[in-house]
Parts: structure tokens; C-alpha cells; sequence
């Protein structure tokens, strides 16, 4: 049986699912909808039962995988003293992380997991990204002037919604108008003609473009929603996939999703998400992109065979 690990919104879990589901049992985990689900976790093992009546435990799971272990909606106001929601949500996520610690720890996690050598935040994972790619000038700072020159984007550390319920896109800025008593990621704005993204799956590298020619924003994302554009696929240069993999070996991780801008003189490195969204990619699966995602949690799966049922 695998285990996944998700929320009830995850459009790419939905995707995934029947390439696992035809090749194995799947029990779905919702996060969002914990209070549905019951469990039981003690010292030599735990006990599932999702909101149907099926069951699974410790011993029948083969391998354990993690899409978007998000609450909904995601984040929550806080008062100064606490609030009981968020005690809950925060037990919630500690229980159900020391279950993907488990799997970790015997083996079974799948794909996604954390790096060997610790996590990899922006600052750490651009410093090491320069190594293989040219990375475009950037600066974090708070309470000092920028020194980047005047064309910059401003972006984000995180998805945290700001506070009206809405996320940070990346946004071109004059620097000259930042108020500096916030925290900012700026970088030099890049100019390319496309934006390149790669999933990296175990050693398998699947790569789509998309043209900035029609993007009225810095953002790729709002692009797709307005219809202004679409990711196609694209091959990369053996010199490129080396260099994709030698990255992707320094940082430990099986699964990536790899941001670039594409010039003349080749891949500019933007970002790396350790468990980035990738159901748009291959959505058909044409290309066997969910194949090879279900292909590596199968082989998980098949090194832990449950027990036999008395």
C-alpha cells in the first residue's frame, strides 16, 4: 500500500492518482480534512482509517509520498496570545510529519525527502546553483538601500499569503520607491525571451518553455491563468542536463522542479523547488512525466512488501 500524503484541493495529486492507483493500493491522507480521518500511533507501529472505512497500518505500507501537506485555507490570523485552531493544526502537522519521519527512517519515503545535508533555502541554493548556471545579481536586505541599478524585480522567500488572503508575485519595482523597513529578495531583472522549467524526477529530466513575448506581468503564473500563454516542451543540451544533474547530486534531493531564463548564451538559473508543483507539465502524460513519478514510488513500494495476512 502507499501512503500519500496531500490536501483535498491538490489538483496535482488528483492527476497523479490513477497511475498509482491501477499498480497499488493508495491511502490519501488530507490534511486539510483531518478531523474525518482517524489514527492511532504507539510504539510498534500506527493504525490509518480515512473517511470511507478504509484501513491501512505501518506494516502495509510499502512506500510513503508527499504532494502539499496544506491546511485550507492555508494560513490563518493568529491572535498575540495563540489560538486553539492554530495549537491544532500545529499537533496535526507534527503528528503526521513524525509518520513521513518513520517512512524516512526505514526507507520508505519516495521521492521527495529532505536533502541530505540539511535544507536548502534560496540564499544557500543560489550560492550553489552559480557553481553549474551564470544566477542574476541578488540581494535580501532590510533597512539599506539596494545596489542592484534600477531594473530589479522584487520576489518572495515563501507563499505565505500578505495578508489580504492574496500571494506576492514577482513584480518589476523601482527601487527608488521600496520602503526599507520591509524584507526584501531583489534580483536583476533578466533579459530573455523565454522562461525554461525542468522536473527533475530521479535522474529523468522533463523540460518545457514558455515565451515572455506575452506575459504582462514578471509572473508565470498569472500569465497561464490570464491565457496568455502556454508551457511547451523543449529539449536542453547535453551540456545543460549534465550540469542539471550535477546540481541536483550536490543537493541530495530525487525530485526538483528547476526554474531558468533562457538566453543566447544558454540557461540562467532562477530557482530550484524541492516539491514544486508539476501536473501542468505533462498533464496528459504524453511525455511519461507522471509515469516516471509513479514508476519511482512503485519502486519504493516493491522493496517493502507487506506481510502476508494471517
Amino acid at each position: 500500500m502507499i501512503l500519500l500524503l496531500s490536501n483535498s484541493l491538490d489538483v496535482t495529486t488528483d492527476i497523479l492518482l490513477p497511475y498509482l492507483t491501477e499498480r497499488a493500493d493508495v491511502f490519501r491522507f488530507n490534511i486539510d480534512l483531518w478531523r474525518d480521518y482517524t489514527w492511532c500511533l504507539h510504539s510498534t507501529g500506527y493504525e490509518l482509517a480515512d473517511p470511507s472505512g478504509r484501513h491501512c497500518c505501518e506494516a502495509e505500507i510499502g512506500a510513503v509520498y508527499e504532494r502539499k501537506v496544506m491546511f485550507n485555507p492555508p494560513y490563518i490570523d493568529v491572535p498575540a496570545l495563540g489560538s486553539g485552531e492554530s495549537w491544532l493544526r500545529a499537533e496535526v502537522f507534527n503528528i503526521w510529519a513524525s509518520i513521513k519521519d518513520l517512512a524516512m527512517g526505514s526507507g520508505k519515503l519516495a521521492l521527495i525527502h529532505p536533502s541530505s545535508t540539511g535544507n536548502w533555502y534560496k540564499a544557500r541554493q543560489m550560492r550553489m546553483a552559480s557553481r553549474y548556471f551564470p544566477v542574476l545579481p541578488w540581494q535580501m536586505l532590510h533597512a539599506c538601500p539596494p545596489e542592484l541599478g534600477p531594473d530589479i524585480v522584487c520576489k518572495v522567500n515563501t507563499g505565505a499569503p500578505t495578508g489580504t488572503g492574496t500571494c506576492f508575485c514577482v513584480s518589476k519595482v523601482n527601487p527608488d520607491h521600496l520602503d526599507l523597513s520591509y524584507p526584501w529578495f531583489l534580483q536583476v531583472c533578466g533579459d530573455s525571451a523565454e522562461e525554461v522549467t525542468v522536473a527533475y524526477i530521479a535522474g529523468k529530466m522533463f523540460a518545457s518553455s514558455l515565451s515572455r513575448e506575452n506575459m504582462s506581468t514578471m509572473d508565470s503564473r498569472r500569465t497561464m491563468a490570464e491565457g496568455r500563454a502556454n508551457w511547451e516542451p523543449c529539449e536542453l543540451t547535453p551540456d545543460e542536463q549534465n550540469k542539471i544533474r550535477a546540481l541536483m547530486q550536490e543537493t541530495g534531493f530525487s525530485f526538483s522542479r528547476l526554474d531558468f531564463l533562457r538566453t543566447d548564451k544558454g540557461l540562467t538559473f532562477l530557482e530550484l523547488n524541492p516539491n514544486g508543483q508539476f501536473g501542468w507539465i505533462d498533464i496528459q502524460n504524453k511525455r511519461g512525466m507522471l509515469t516516471a513519478i509513479a514508476d519511482e514510488i512503485m519502486r519504493v513500494h516493491h522493496r517493502h512488501p507487506a506481510p502476508l495476512r494471517q
